[in-house]
């Protein structure tokens, strides 16, 4: 047998159907076993039979999903309803728990209050396809007030509660909402962006816990005027409906806001519970950020789509994070990569031995950890995922392969119904590789190129919705792909594809990197630094470090002649922690003396980033590491590279 999978499938064909012709089950036993005796002879063939049992189960998966939500398209509910069917269930079972202020509400208390809220914007006079931003830290505020808001048709924009100045105004201000509900914990940070007039003052601004400035509304207060009882339906509101935006960074600047319809949110926090098996006596853990989909889709979303308990936690702590997951008998948690590395650097106790915890879901676990990380804590089942908020292209370990996050089905022409491909590209230039009719080249097996997704215009769940501005949507689209014509999701994500359909993520393409789980787009650090008045060009860039996930971020700065450097270096980190979030802030500039220009006079990008912060590699170039705790630059020496390199230093 030839050892070519087109020809491997002709052949097994052919004795399919000689199959089907036996009518003795001796014979057809016998023939089974030479057909798969011959299979065996061939690479293809070994590969084939041994992925065979996990196409099956992703198979299963799909026709499970798909039959699901085809089911609620037809009936057309919007979310708020089908977390209704949860509370006739189980009204008073515990929904969600809020760890630092002890208090916890059953599925009958939530519902009740996400109804006030919708009584009080309503009372506002909120209509339909109005929106109300949502600049908050973690809590069950967070969620029935979406939820409510969802009642009466009202978009919730979730915004990083992270930003600063230019990008918090970019996200309220390109989100078109009519007011911003905040805490007073984050108040100081929205009220800095209106003094620079940034942010319009005509935008209500509405405090979400009980306490008030003594300005603004303190919407806790005035909750008791509001009945509890379901707001009455709005015309129009459907499965199809806008429910919010959730923001992605965006490789040309500022956040873009990713419209979430509610059978998204709903498709979203059920596959990949279905996938990782999620039941409805699991309590779920959650130390992730609520305003991305990690926590605010597939976590809170459990409640929703299982009928789960969720705890809350404000922010992830890793001396707490065992210790919770033993008092609130947690079952199930998620995971970046950074989370499991903080987990594993923390010192042994007792918890970590002790808890319930069967189950954690997430993208990030390197495969270098992924067994010291399983067989210390005891997890018995890992759930790595790949996706993105907005995207089309969504892959799942199903069967705990260590290091993958996903697979493809080796078989050729599986492109022809399979809607997640691998396309060339090359990684100097970032530009898509073409054949000579102007098509892409599809990766096979053994191959790495940029994930994308085909976009059917039919099936929703492969409809690319797109952002909120229609330039970013058309910004993320490829065309003339697989045919000419078609159109695809570009996620500017590079996987690996191994000879046995497994996939592994390599690296993010494009202006964007990836740093302590968030991604940053280097367009909007560049903005920072260079109306600096010493700076004569900038460029940013993420590169590895030692062994920490992820990039961190590099600029690589071109001052001008007679530059007073310590000034400059306290000019630009008192604009850089005034503008930007903690993990996009550079963690190390260089100072280029000589530099390689593009033919449009901009620094060679690609060189500087291969050159990293190695000192020898950067030919004398002066660069400066970030100290996180001290928010300052510091020369790096020698010593401290070598520490970095080892993982001995990483407080950035």
């Amino acid at each position: 047998m030839v050892d070519s999978p087109k020809y491997a499938l002709v052949t097994f064909a052919v004795y399919a159907v000689i199959l089907y012709n036996v009518n003795s089950y001796f014979w057809k036993f016998v023939f089974i076993g030479y057909v798969v005796f011959r299979l065996l002879r061939t690479d293809f063939g070994r590969r084939a039979l041994a992925t065979i049992p996990r196409d099956f189960k992703g198979l299963k998966l799909l026709i499970s999903v798909k039959t699901t939500i085809n089911a609620l398209f037809k009936k057309d509910r919007p979310i708020h309803e089908i977390f209704l069917d949860q509370v006739k269930q189980h009204p008073n079972k515990v929904a969600v728990i809020e760890i630092e202020t002890g208090r916890q509400l059953t599925y009958k208390e939530l519902n009740e209050l996400a109804n006030q809220y919708a009584h009080l914007y309503k009372n506002e006079g909120y209509q339909m396809g109005d929106v109300v931003a949502l600049f908050m830290e973690n809590s069950i505020e967070f969620f029935a007030i979406w939820l409510g808001l969802s009642k009466i048709g009202v978009i919730s924009a979730f915004i990083n509660s992270n930003l600063k100045l230019e990008p918090l105004a970019h996200s309220i201000n390109v989100s078109k909402c009519k007011s911003c509900i905040t805490n007073t914990n984050l108040l100081p940070t929205y009220k800095a962006a209106i003094e620079k007039k940034l942010i319009s003052d005509d935008i209500n601004v509405f405090l979400a816990g009980p306490e008030t400035d003594g300005r603004h509304r303190s919407l806790q207060q005035d909750l008791h005027l509001f009945p509890t009882s379901e707001p009455s339906k709005v015309d129009g509101l459907s499965f199809k409906s806008v429910l919010c935006y959730i923001y992605t960074s965006g490789t040309t600047g500022n956040p873009k806001p990713a419209v979430i319809k509610h059978f998204r949110y709903y498709w979203m926090a059920m596959a990949a519970g279905k996938a990782f098996g999620m039941t409805k006596p699991d309590v779920v853990y959650i130390t992730m950020p609520m305003y991305h989909s990690a926590a605010g889709i597939m976590g809170i979303g459990s409640i929703i789509a299982f009928g789960a308990t969720a705890v809350i936690r404000k922010k992830f702590s890793a001396s707490s994070f065992w210790k919770d997951c033993v008092k609130y008998n947690i079952t199930a948690t998620q995971y970046i990569g950074e989370i499991c590395r903080y987990l594993l650097a923390a010192k042994p106790c007792p918890e970590e031995k002790q808890h319930k915890v069967r189950l954690m879901w997430g993208n990030g676990l390197r495969g270098q950890i992924w067994k010291e990380f399983v067989g210390r804590f005891g997890i018995k089942r890992i759930g790595e995922l790949y996706g993105s908020t907005e995207g089309n292209s969504n892959i799942v370990n199903l069967d705990n392969h260590v290091g993958s996050c996903g697979f493809m089905p080796i078989y050729p022409h599986i492109g022809a119904f399979y809607p997640v491909r691998l396309i060339k590209v090359d990684r100097a230039t970032g530009e898509l590789e073409r054949d000579k009719n102007g098509l892409c080249v599809p990766c096979v097996p053994g191959e790495t190129g940029e994930m994308v997704g085909v976009i059917k215009e039919k099936d929703a769940l492969l409809k690319f919705e797109g952002y909120v501005t229609e330039g970013d949507t058309q910004k993320k689209i490829y065309r003339d792909v697989f045919k000419h014509g078609d159109r695809v999701f570009a996620s500017g994500d590079i996987l690996h594809w191994d000879e046995l359909g497994y996939l592994y993520f390599v690296d993010r393409c494009g202006d964007t990197f990836r740093w302590k789980g968030e991604n940053v787009s280097t367009t909007e650090v560049e903005g920072i630094l260079q109306p600096v008045m010493d700076v004569e060009d900038a460029t940013v860039y993420g590169v590895t470090v030692g062994k920490m996930e992820g990039r961190a971020g590099m600029a690589g700065v071109v001052v001008k002649d007679g530059t007073d450097i310590e000034k400059f270096l306290t000019d630009i980190t008192k604009r850089l922690t005034d503008n930007l979030a903690s993990y996009a802030i550079p963690v190390f500039i260089r100072l280029c003396k000589e530099v390689d220009r593009t033919g449009t006079f901009k620094l060679k990008k690609t060189d500087l980033q291969k050159q990293g912060y190695d000192l020898v590699a950067c030919k004398g170039d002066k660069i400066y590491y970030w100290i996180g705790a001290e928010k300052t630059y510091k020369p790096l020496t020698e010593k401290m590279q070598q520490d970095i390199d080892a993982g001995i230093y990483d407080r950035f």
